[in-house]
């Protein structure tokens, strides 16, 4: 086989790992385009690699002088970080040349954090409903007052049904972030859908006495997946009116242009501070934990939201003022041919 030195650099140029390459007595052959940018590296043709490398753990990697009688690998998938970023490192000898590659392995790192943050979480929110179960447990057993009793075990089905809740919203969140559910588009009328909601919430908003108002507009079709979008509104009509104050309001408005539909769900709550508004989509976050776990609520409704938003090509935005309130919109293409940027 033939190939030509210049046809395998250009292909070298093209890959997104790091490559050096060292002669024997470690000055620099070769660097491809990545790792020039990756570590600032100019001019460096020929030069000892003490002249080039400025990142330290590479520099002392290239200055030790390891074994390499009958060894080809010097080091193998060592993890390393630079400027903000792990990577995978490999460092081989061969024909007399020192090889140096390194892989971006960033996103999965962060894919294993993530992984280690979501048990954690689900584990503390587990942890209180059945430390409460085991305490009603233990005293029903000692206990011979008939509505103590039944007191207790109303206490013990509300954390139940906390616990069901939690479990079906995680089995949302998987379904959602595995694709393993395909999106099924049809056109449905919004403002039915809205009023079909607002019946199921009558009970919690006469609790607050929050007004429920249907602004949508009556003929309007929305292309989505009606399921999934029930669920959307389920959850951003929920949180209005569980954030709410007392005698407030939750307005639902629509409008389109050429080639989007929009959604919008104002309340007259809370709010938000603006330093939490970049996170209120993340799992499990709340903005004021112990005022959150007195409402109720898993931490995922939001989450859920946006998932659902980008399942269907389209993305949430939201707008807030401390004691005022906030604005959560919905931009979805009308056409599956469109996405939002």
């Amino acid at each position: 086989m033939n190939i030509e030195t210049d046809s395998i650099l250009k292909f070298l140029n093209y890959m997104k790992d790091g490559i050096i390459i060292l002669d024997k007595e470690k000055n620099i052959e070769y660097v491809n385009e990545y790792a020039k940018k990756l570590l600032n590296i100019k001019n460096e043709q020929g030069k000892p690699f003490k002249e080039v490398i400025n990142n330290d753990y590479l520099f002392s990697i290239l200055s030790h002088n390891y074994d390499t009688e009958n060894k080809e690998i010097i080091i193998k998938n060592e993890e390393i970080y630079i400027n903000d970023a792990f990577y995978l490192m490999n460092y081989y000898f061969i024909d007399d040349k020192y090889y140096l590659i390194f892989t971006d392995i960033t996103p999965f790192e962060v894919y294993k954090q993530a992984k280690k943050d979501f048990v954690s979480n689900v584990s503390h929110e587990l942890k209180t409903p059945i430390a409460v179960l085991k305490g009603v447990i233990e005293t029903i057993e000692t206990e011979d007052d008939i509505e103590n009793i039944h007191s207790f075990i109303k206490m013990a089905k509300k954390r139940v049904e906390q616990m069901n809740v939690l479990v079906d919203d995680l089995l949302i969140i998987a379904k959602l972030e595995s694709k393993e559910e395909k999106i099924t588009k049809e056109e449905i009328n919004l403002y039915q859908m809205v009023e079909s909601i607002f019946s199921d919430m009558k009970i919690i908003a006469e609790e607050k006495n929050v007004k429920l108002i249907n602004n949508t507009q009556k003929q309007t079709k929305f292309y989505v997946d009606e399921k999934k979008f029930q669920i959307l509104l389920k959850n951003l009509i929920e949180n209005a009116i569980k954030y709410n104050r007392q005698n407030g309001e939750v307005e639902l408005s629509s409008r389109e242009d050429d080639k989007y539909s929009y959604l919008s769900v104002r309340d007259t709550g809370i709010g938000i501070p603006k330093e939490s508004l970049p996170l209120i989509f993340e799992r499990f976050y709340r903005v004021d934990k112990s005022r959150s776990r007195n409402i109720g609520g898993t931490g995922l409704g939001l989450s859920i939201v946006k998932h659902i938003a980008e399942s269907h090509n389209g993305k949430i935005y939201v707008n807030s003022e401390i004691d005022k309130g906030s604005i959560f919109t919905v931009k979805i293409p009308k056409r599956k041919e469109e996405a939002v940027i």
